[in-house]
């Protein structure tokens, strides 16, 4: 009986430990029309204001490190937290969280 309630909480742990998990960003920018690049892999993600999704296989938070660029600006690199609470991809577009940055002129 023991053995079978444990060989059952083993199976739903790994279930759930293989689960992808989703977030997504509405990443804002003032000014807007700056490319947004991360910096995990140099990706281009685009061009605010602009909604991005990410995927992970486990982790409940991802951290994110992005840089903006936009001509006559300086580059900004920022970093946040991501909220990967969703089970689908539709889920984390659907409530993306707010992130926003300012951007100051180039002298």
């Amino acid at each position: 009986m023991i053995a079978n309630k444990f060989a059952l909480i083993v199976l739903v742990l790994t279930i759930l430990s293989g689960c992808a998990h989703y977030g997504a960003a509405q990443i804002v920018s003032m000014p807007s029309g700056a490319e947004v690049i991360n910096l995990d892999d140099g990706t281009l993600l685009g061009v605010t204001p602009a909604t991005v999704w990410w995927k992970d296989s486990g982790a409940n938070r991802k951290n994110i490190t992005v840089r903006f660029k936009k001509p006559g600006y300086k580059d900004k690199v920022t970093q946040f937290w991501l909220s990967m609470r969703h089970t689908s991809q539709v889920k984390a577009l659907a409530e993306p969280q707010l992130i926003e940055v300012n951007i100051e002129e180039s002298n």
